[in-house]
């Protein structure tokens, strides 16, 4: 009688043990599932392996792992998936091992090394799927193990098994997933690849295949990202207006606050600081909605915490004191999280004053360099003029004097025929003085109103001076150009020829130099001029910002064309002057 109780006592015992490890277990699934995995481990930590059951100690393992997992603990989960994984092959458990292996290759790929190989874990997690005989479970399984090797060192694998599982979709007719896949395709080349092309064409053959404007609005936010990345901001700003034009009111603030601050950046990159300072104005004002949401909901969180303690303590019967403590606990705590949100709010809005203030420090020095711009163009404009009309009064004036006073000497020769020899030698030598007189103001009448002949075109206007100046200062210039049979527009024209024309022009000045090369090289997108000569050369560092059209206007005028002036020379051995100069 007595072994029977002990038995049936015992037995008792093991129930009642086995039905709380079974409660315990349930608990710690439930906080897991809660995302609460401090308190799924503490209560996992109650449970004594020895007294499960063969299934809940593999439950107990799976759980314990997954709740490491989640923490990013995966040297800790390692082990513990192992251990599940035996268990589950003893049960035969073909579903749960699937899992187990999946799990399994996450957790291996995360910790790296070389003694450690998820290849085996990958190939038990297909060989199950293949075996269902299920095609949208294997393409699933599929998209798992992409979306895991989604990374630049493993990028190609992620590709294969994307496009293993887009065949299967493509057999199933599921529009939308594939779209989803040519979308995933798009992600991979915008930020694992440098094909960010491919990525834009992904998105667009994604994009026509959604229906709802959800995923067409997400589609054109991903095309924004890959033509921002490819330093095309202007594409990128208007594919994010359209995804802006795609957010309606039942879209979260959260969303439009992280899409204006994506286009507040933007433009800021795309130099348009006004449109920068505009969208960060949304995203704050977004911010702020978001933190007074938040600050709501929190004292709601409260409350309705508070609600419930204080029922339960008017069912408890507890005493007045703790009601009051704990109400006063309640309040410390709406205090608290109060100051946060508010120190919290200051610390945004005072990030955003910055911000707000370098942008107007760089409109202001962008409005100063406009200004310095416009005030060059008009210096060189009225060098233009008084240029020409220097010219036109040698050409017109002095040079018709002297034209008639050669005239009259002429006459004046012809006349006087019975003079002696030395009167008659006189004559010829002012005679050629005059000739050389007349030809030296001409000379430099067509050098100072040389310019560009629109029928002409840059180098044979270049040209035409270079061998006016070779004759008129006994020096040679050579011009070489290479590929410059496009025509550039007219002002960007006009505006080489004078830069070249007052280097060359500096060159007879100060270099005393018997050489000048002139090389005219067009590329793609840009025109390289390097202008070479053999003179006395200088010490580039004394250029001034004062020196009119000199050097240090001649950079300032290659800069507002978007170039850059390179300037290498010694005394003594020459210089050289390398100019790139935009096409348009």
């Amino acid at each position: 009688m007595k072994s029977i109780l002990a038995f049936f006592g015992f037995l008792t015992f093991g129930l009642v043990s086995c039905f709380a490890q079974q409660n315990l277990l349930d608990k710690a699934e439930a906080s897991k599932e809660a995302d609460n995995y401090q308190l799924s481990l503490n209560i996992l930590s109650k449970i004594d392996t020895n007294t499960l059951s063969i299934p809940q100690k593999a439950r107990f393992y799976y759980l314990k792992s997954a709740n490491y997992k989640f923490r990013k603990e995966d040297s800790d989960a390692y082990p513990l998936l192992l251990k599940a994984r035996k268990l589950y092959t003893a049960l035969d458990s073909l579903e749960k091992l699937a899992t187990i292996n999946l799990e399994l290759f996450q957790v291996v790929r995360n910790i790296g090394g070389d003694h450690l190989n998820y290849d085996e874990y990958i190939k038990a997690y297909l060989d199950y799927h293949l075996s269902q005989n299920d095609p949208k479970n294997l393409r699933k399984a599929y998209i798992r193990i992409a979306g895991n090797f989604a990374r630049e060192t493993t990028v190609d694998s992620s590709f294969n098994y994307f496009k293993k599982a887009l065949q299967l979709i493509r057999i199933d007719k599921d529009t939308l997933a594939e779209a989803h896949m040519l979308n995933n395709f798009g992600v991979l080349h915008n930020e694992f690849t440098s094909y960010k092309d491919s990525a834009l064409y992904y998105f667009t053959t994604s994009r026509r295949l959604y229906k709802k404007s959800e995923y067409i609005q997400a589609s054109f936010q991903n095309t924004a990202s890959a033509y921002k990345k490819l330093g095309e901001y202007d594409k990128a700003i208007e594919n994010y207006q359209k995804a802006d034009s795609l957010l309606g009111k039942e879209y979260s603030k959260e969303r439009k606050r992280f899409l204006y601050d994506l286009m507040a950046k933007t433009y800021e990159l795309a130099e348009k600081p006004t449109k920068a300072l505009e969208y960060y104005k949304l995203t704050q004002a977004y911010q702020d909605s978001l933190n007074l949401q938040e600050q709501e909901k929190a004292i709601f969180d409260i409350q309705t915490k508070y609600e419930v303690q204080k029922k339960e303590n008017e069912n408890l019967q507890l005493k007045q004191s703790r009601f009051w403590l704990i109400s006063g606990v309640i309040l410390l705590v709406l205090l608290l999280i109060a100051t946060y949100l508010v120190y919290r709010n200051r610390i945004a809005k005072k990030q955003l004053e910055v911000k707000q203030s370098a942008l107007e420090k760089n409109e202001l020095e962008k409005q100063l360099k406009d200004q310095e711009l416009a005030g060059l163009d008009a210096m060189i404009e009225g060098q233009e003029k008084e240029r020409q009309r220097i010219a036109n009064d040698l050409h017109d004036n002095l040079g018709g004097l002297l034209a008639t006073l050669k005239l009259h000497f002429q006459n004046l020769k012809t006349k006087t025929d019975r003079l002696r020899d030395e009167q008659d030698e006189l004559f010829k030598t002012t005679n050629s003085l005059l000739d050389e007189t007349y030809q030296q103001v001409r000379n430099y009448a067509h050098q100072r109103n040389a310019g560009l002949k629109t029928s002409e075109g840059l180098v044979p206007s270049i040209k035409n001076f270079a061998s006016k100046v070779s004759v008129g200062n006994n020096l040679v210039v050579q011009v070489e150009a290479h590929d410059m049979d496009e025509r550039l527009e007219n002002s960007v024209e006009i505006t080489i020829f004078r830069i070249v024309q007052e280097l060359i022009t500096n060159v007879i000045k100060h270099a005393e130099a018997s050489e000048i090369i002139v090389h005219l090289t067009s590329f793609e997108d840009h025109i390289n001029i390097m202008v070479e000569d053999n003179g006395k050369g200088f010490d580039p560092s004394i250029i001034k910002d004062n020196d009119g059209m000199g050097l240090a206007s001649i950079i300032k005028r290659v800069e507002h064309l978007g170039g850059n002036v390179d300037i290498d020379s010694h005394s003594g051995s020459g210089t050289t002057v390398i100019l790139n100069i935009p096409k348009s």
